[in-house]
């Protein structure tokens, strides 16, 4: 393979696999109530993965490092136009890298028994670019050792910076509020608004860290066979198609709903509920 075309190629993939990462960040905060193109069934879904408990790495999602991931190779594979020899070794050890990640998130997909295509059409570009960087390198000339030592620096630089400004702003700027919600759970109960969700639902899991220990006081349905005393004819007869759904009751008759996380104004809207219930710690 000529230099030129493998440049053009991992330029080409690099934007591709860019774009798909930014959906994917898109879809792990939309997909529990708008849901993804890729949403096929409970086996093969998008959404499932991306909103998982998996999806997210110290409250950083992994569609949003993988979009960084892309970034930098396509700012290796720029670079490779001057030093070939040079950055085609950077793309390989990035690729490797890469690929590591990719185990995390196949173990992920292993577990929650669902396949994400565009995640496997990531993997699948990751792995692309992995085989035909070691094809480069193997019959590339090593490159200056004091130059390689001070690329590397330099760009190692440049990527701690890079991937370590989410963590800080998604576990710092971003922390969230300590909040007592025991009342108004208990109240939310008592006007018998429930919440069907399901173990593998990432949106029930961010839903119940809100509430956090209060959690305990509001009645949740579980909808997968799988979870912990499942209901599940009672959601396929409430048409539960999504989670988490919170549905308002009144003598077994269902008055409204909403389908997907539900911040605290939402319930309250919805059952009446006093947000001044709701305690600072």
């Amino acid at each position: 393979m000529r230099k030129n075309t493998f440049i053009k190629i991992v330029l080409f993939l690099s934007v591709l696999g860019f774009i798909t990462s930014l959906y994917l960040v898109k879809n792990h905060y939309e997909g529990s109530q708008q849901g993804s193109f890729c949403d096929f069934n409970t086996f093969t879904s998008c959404s499932i993965v991306n909103t998982s408990i998996y999806s997210e790495l110290f409250n950083v999602p992994v569609a949003l490092l993988g979009a960084l991931w892309f970034l930098f190779l396509f700012v290796f594979a720029l670079k490779s136009n001057k030093k070939p020899d040079l950055y085609f070794r950077f793309i390989f050890v990035w690729s490797v890298l890469g690929a590591l990640f990719v185990f995390y998130m196949i173990a992920a997909e292993i577990i929650l028994k669902t396949i994400c295509p565009l995640c496997t059409f990531l993997h699948i570009i990751i792995f692309l670019v992995l085989g035909m960087s070691y094809f480069m390198i193997s019959n590339a000339k090593k490159p200056n050792k004091k130059e390689f030592e001070k690329e590397l620096k330099k760009n190692l630089v440049h990527i701690i910076v890079i991937f370590i400004l989410p963590f800080i702003l998604f576990n710092i700027y971003f922390q969230k509020e300590n909040k007592d919600y025991t009342e108004f759970a208990k109240c939310l109960t008592d006007k018998n608004l429930l919440m069907y969700g399901s173990f593998r639902c990432g949106s029930c899991a961010k839903q119940r860290e809100m509430f956090g220990d209060s959690f305990k006081y509001v009645v949740e349905i579980e909808c997968h066979p799988q979870g912990e005393n499942p209901q599940t004819e009672r959601c396929l007869k409430m048409n539960i198609e999504r989670t988490p759904t919170w549905i308002l009751e009144k003598d077994g008759k269902e008055i409204s709903r909403y389908v997907g996380f539900a911040s605290a104004e939402k319930l309250g809207q919805m059952s009446g509920c006093d947000l001044t219930l709701i305690k600072e710690i």
